[in-house]
């Protein structure tokens, strides 16, 4: 993420706090009936002139497992890096349960719900990104651990200035939707996932052997880690993979011993 020039009117970074706010909105669930729900949205503005904007996965809150994207979104802003905005759609009830997905959210579809509350979430941060990166019309980053890695990969393929995508731990959650929008978008795909999560490894061998769009697919794997990333070591690793992936860095390979 390459420095942009910072516009004179923004104040210090040490006096930047974080944003809090939760979009109110609406869908359908599979009956007809009208859905409301609410998506909470941390923000963490900075001078970068670049915005990440978070996709945790179904069991996380937008702060994260133990505080880790709060903390990774402090960690951006205070070394002015980008302006992380993470979220989470309303956690699955299982009121109703669908024939074709194990997760519902008052008879709605909890799919479509994670791919709407990730695509309002965009939104939003493009209306807003002059005041959460001093730049009006920013290249946005997108990332997603594990059911959020697929929707990420349902939806950057909607958005021009949507440059980068780095998966997580991916499951192909969404089904379709996924496999539809990570090969048709046409920026660069990141993938990290752990030595001891079959899962999200069977996935990346599958992507492995797909045809994209994609200017590039680079795909790494973490050494003794496991799908949640769970640990200090592990959480380093995380923090390692937005270096390598949205600045292009590999002077730090993913290694817990570094």
């Amino acid at each position: 993420m390459a420095n942009q020039p910072v516009p004179r009117h923004w104040p210090p970074v040490s006096t930047l706090v974080a944003i809090d706010k939760t979009l109110f909105l609406e869908t359908e669930s599979e009956t007809g009936e009208t859905v409301g729900y609410g998506v909470p949205i941390a923000a963490y503005p900075s001078e970068a002139g670049k915005v990440i904007v978070n996709s945790p996965g179904s069991g996380e809150l937008k702060d994260g497992r133990e505080d880790r994207w709060r903390n990774l979104g402090l960690y951006l802003q205070e070394r002015g890096l980008a302006s992380l905005v993470t979220f989470n759609a309303p956690r699955p009830d299982f009121q109703v349960q669908l024939e074709w997905e194990p997760y519902s959210y008052q008879g709605a579809s909890w799919n479509k719900i994670l791919i709407e509350s990730l695509s309002h979430t965009i939104d939003w941060s493009l209306e807003n990104a002059k005041e959460l990166c001093g730049n009006a019309s920013p290249d946005i980053y997108l990332t997603g651990f594990s059911s959020g890695g697929s929707s990420v990969g349902a939806v950057a393929h909607r958005y021009p200035s949507v440059k980068r995508i780095l998966l997580l731990s991916t499951y192909d959650s969404v089904g379709d939707p996924f496999y539809e929008g990570v090969t048709a978008f046409t920026g660069d795909i990141y993938l990290v996932y752990g030595d001891q999560d079959p899962m999200a490894g069977y996935l990346a061998r599958i992507l492995r052997t797909g045809k994209f769009a994609a200017k590039s697919f680079l795909v790494r794997e973490a050494p003794e880690c496991g799908h949640r990333f769970d640990g200090e070591a592990n959480t380093k690793l995380l923090t390692q993979a937005f270096h390598w992936a949205f600045e292009g860095d590999n002077s730090q390979p993913l290694d817990p011993g570094n």
